[in-house]
């Protein structure tokens, strides 16, 4: 598995706005940001969920692991998480040439990015939220 380098929380916090902003045309009303509040309250439940089962996949050898690491990397990448959508593009890729990555250390990797992009989409879901209540 190739090296990838992380970004910074700024760096995530401005690629999901980013992506958002395509998404929406950059200045969502409040309806549009209700949803948007939803799909990153949805992202925060169910990635970490996604991504221990990624990891309970790199030890196993299932054929599985392809798939599951296809699926979250379109879910991160969806909402504009590039590094956690990178890594699981590599052990997507990784599984599919028949490679298993080094285990813990992927792991440590997965867990780690999982845990700083549900940092980067808290907050802009927050944020979100907040510019929200302001249309009430």
């Amino acid at each position: 598995m190739g090296s990838i380098a992380p970004p910074d929380h700024d760096a995530r916090v401005t690629a999901v706005r980013a992506r958002l902003d395509d998404v929406t045309g950059g200045e969502p009303g409040p309806d549009e940001l209700a949803l948007l509040v939803r799909l990153l309250r949805a992202f925060a439940v169910r990635a970490p969920e996604a991504a221990e089962q990624v990891i309970t996949l790199l030890s196993s050898g299932s054929e599985d692991l392809r798939d599951r690491a296809h699926a979250l990397k379109g879910s991160a990448a969806n909402i504009g998480a590039a590094g956690l959508s990178a890594l699981c593009a590599s052990i997507e890729q990784d599984a599919r040439a028949g490679v298993r990555p080094d285990p813990v250390a992927t792991a440590e990797m997965l867990r780690a990015e999982t845990a700083a992009v549900l940092r980067a989409v808290t907050e802009v879901a927050d944020a979100y939220e907040e510019r929200r209540t302001r249309y009430r």
